[in-house]
């Protein structure tokens, strides 16, 4: 903790006075309402290290991520990044999973302390204007956030009929997925708790919204139990029975009919990004050693699995899925200037290097059916 109020302190060194003031105000003034704010009266003289005391008072380990919002809010971007980074150095090791798989609950070896970011790092208009000059003819131009309707598909199968495959912890994946694509400025069409034909016709019914005309690019979420069935990747739906219902599911590669060129039109050109939180088979991971002009039938495309195939996923019963915590944290970190690509390699290299997976369960996301031939920079904040 001295560490943390010893970052905290140099952070608010670096404000004068009058954005000091501002950012007492976002204290007073329900910057987190879930946490409660702290009084006006203890601000009326306190400098510095005192506002400091009275945040790990009040917010207790939340308090540095707690003034790295603050500082964003009063647009103090890259001190709030630089404190971000500060604090990060100061953390243990985030503990974060069980899972799908038959990984026990009560297993003490996986557990989970972590806590989605309070806000996500804007690209700065500088950066923006430099991308598109440099690397014009490499880039998908995105539209002018004042003109543009970007939609995202969220669906996420918790309860199950069959009770037995319920998915203790997804709530948290929902709230955070649906979180992490508003702040990139999608709106997002959510769904719970359905079957196989539901989730198709959910699909067909995005794909074919006239939204995605003014749209400049798109987000698909499907998070769910899966398996390999005919060796390809499905969804299992919410009416899933091995023995009463066994073909209630939805295959992965029916989005990609759904959303090409002859059926979804409107997103011709446009980057098309599916992030799959989902079994792909029950091994463990680890072993012992429109137009008359003619287009591409499929373009744009890239696909972002939560394992490789044949493997299994894994999700802390209380926290959420371990491969959405770690896309909500790199790209509220890192969106502001990487490309998406860079963006899965991030996401990748944590997982990989992460410390609870180091006996025979194995974690490794998986980019599948990649047809991006350019660079998608999400832009967050423009």
């Amino acid at each position: 903790m001295d560490a943390i109020k010893k970052a905290m302190n140099e952070a608010l060194e670096e404000l004068v006075d009058e954005d000091f003031k501002k950012f007492n105000w976002q204290l007073w003034n329900g910057l987190v309402t879930d946490l409660g704010t702290i009084p006006k009266a203890k601000f009326q003289k306190a400098d510095r290290s005192d506002v400091v005391d009275h945040m790990v008072d009040k917010y207790s380990d939340k308090a540095g991520n707690i003034a790295v919002k603050a500082l964003c809010n009063i647009n103090q971007n890259h001190l709030a990044k630089t404190l971000e980074s500060k604090l990060q150095e100061a953390q243990p090791p985030v503990q974060r999973e069980t899972g799908n798989a038959p990984v026990p609950v009560d297993d003490p070896s996986i557990q989970s302390d972590w806590m989605r970011p309070l806000s996500i790092f804007p690209s700065s208009q500088e950066f923006k204007n430099r991308i598109l000059i440099e690397k014009r003819n490499d880039i998908y131009i995105p539209k002018d956030m004042f003109q543009r309707k970007r939609l995202a598909l969220l669906i996420t199968n918790i309860q199950f009929k069959n009770q037995a495959h319920n998915r203790p912890g997804a709530e948290r994946d929902e709230v955070n997925m649906e979180w992490l694509l508003t702040s990139l400025g999608y709106r997002v069409e959510k769904y719970r708790n359905l079957t196989g034909r539901q989730i198709d016709a959910a699909v067909r019914n995005f794909a074919a919204s006239p939204n995605h005309r003014d749209s400049d690019s798109t987000f698909v979420v499907l998070m769910s139990h899966g398996e390999r069935i005919e060796n390809k990747d499905v969804i299992i739906g919410a009416e899933y029975d091995g023995r009463l219902n066994p073909k209630d599911y939805f295959f992965v590669d029916d989005i990609f009919t759904r959303l090409n060129s002859a059926n979804c039109p409107a997103l011709i050109d446009k980057p098309k990004v599916i992030l799959i939180q989902a079994c792909r088979g029950g091994n463990k991971g680890g072993m012992v050693i429109q137009s008359d002009a003619i287009v591409h039938g499929e373009k744009d495309f890239v696909s972002f699995k939560s394992t490789l195939p044949d493997i299994v996923a894994y999700r802390h019963p209380s926290e959420g899925s371990y491969f959405i915590c770690y896309i909500v944290e790199v790209f509220c970190k890192w969106a502001y200037t990487d490309d998406i690509m860079e963006l899965f390699r991030k996401v990748t290299s944590c997982m990989e290097k992460d410390s609870r997976f180091t006996g025979v369960a194995k974690l490794m996301p998986c980019i599948d059916r990649m047809s991006f031939p350019k660079r998608f920079y999400l832009f967050p904040g423009l």
